[in-house]
């Protein structure tokens, strides 16, 4: 029988991974159980202070039937009331809009039947603030995050997070933009205002009375791969239709999709001209004649239509 000596890095490694599995193994059973509903960084002073509440609602999508939803809804309780952008004829919650440097604080209160709690992707946040699953809060709770935001503009998303339950919840249409503006991309004179347009791809499912359907087949293919719809929704519209004028603008994309990864191109073939993603604005603009987009990226783009024809 051969016996292989362990390098210190191997048998550290190999400790790390036995000890997180052990963890995992603890914590599974009772995951969402709801911790003292505490203040995080109460000492820092709020430049922009919001509330969040999750509730259940209804939106016409479909002929017939009002669909079942849940979504946020957003009110500034201090700070300029353009902190909080609704999108409209949509059940996604209201786009977050702060800058680089600035202190946010966010009352999340919990209006469902189950337990829930918000987890900010892509920003750096401290650790109390990330919406980990061990931080659910119960029905009728409010958790409150304090944090500084450190990310320089981009586009990011918030949504639920409670353990086993983030894919249906967000079905459901939990789930909202975070913009970071910073004085880097204000100096670069992008569109903006009506021309800068944040449009959110996601797919889904509909049963005989309008209602979502997130279990899809139940076969094991779901199961596997994901959940996969048969119907497209833009900003939560089934019939999404956006005018736009002969002049240029930016086009803030995300993948709010459970599982579906997206290819985008135009059909006449004209190059797409990514200016960002995930992290940030790019260096340089790129042109590219397709892109992908998996799901939660974003995508940041440049669309000039000053040489197409009124109608078209």
């Amino acid at each position: 029988m051969a016996i292989r000596s362990l390098s210190r890095r191997d048998f550290i490694r190999l400790l790390g991974l036995g000890g997180s599995a052990a963890l995992l193994h603890a914590c599974g059973i009772n995951e969402n159980t709801p911790l003292p509903v505490v203040e995080t960084n109460a000492n820092l002073e709020p430049d922009i202070e919001i509330s969040l509440k999750a509730v259940p609602g209804e939106v016409a999508l479909l002929e017939g039937a009002a669909t079942q939803v849940w979504r946020y809804q957003g009110e500034v309780l201090k700070g300029p009331e353009e902190t909080l952008q609704t999108i409209p004829d949509s059940y996604l919650g209201p786009i977050i809009n702060v800058r680089t440097g600035q202190t946010i604080r966010v009352h999340f209160t919990n209006g469902l039947d189950e337990p829930s709690i918000i987890h900010w992707h892509g920003l750096h946040v401290p650790v109390e603030a990330d919406g980990h699953p061990r931080l659910v809060i119960d029905p009728g709770e409010t958790y409150v995050y304090t944090f500084q935001v450190l990310d320089r503009a981009g586009m990011y998303w918030y949504h639920p997070h409670p353990h086993g339950r983030t894919g249906p919840q967000v079905f459901a249409g939990l789930a909202g933009l975070f913009v970071v503006r910073d004085d880097e991309e204000a100096a670069l004179g992008l569109p903006e205002g009506e021309y800068e347009v944040p449009l959110v791809l996601q797919d889904r499912i509909f049963d005989g009375e309008n209602q979502f359907v997130y279990s899809g087949t139940g076969m094991m293919m779901d199961q596997m791969i994901g959940f996969l719809g048969n119907r497209m929704l833009i900003n939560g519209r089934p019939d999404f239709r956006l005018p736009v004028k002969t002049r240029p603008y930016r086009v803030r994309l995300l993948n709010g999709s459970n599982s579906r990864i997206y290819k985008l191109a135009w059909e006449d073939g004209t190059p797409l001209t990514v200016l960002g993603t995930d992290g940030g604005l790019l260096e340089a603009p790129l042109q590219r004649q397709y892109l992908t987009l998996a799901p939660a990226q974003r995508l940041d783009l440049w669309v000039d239509f000053s040489g197409e024809e009124v109608g078209s």
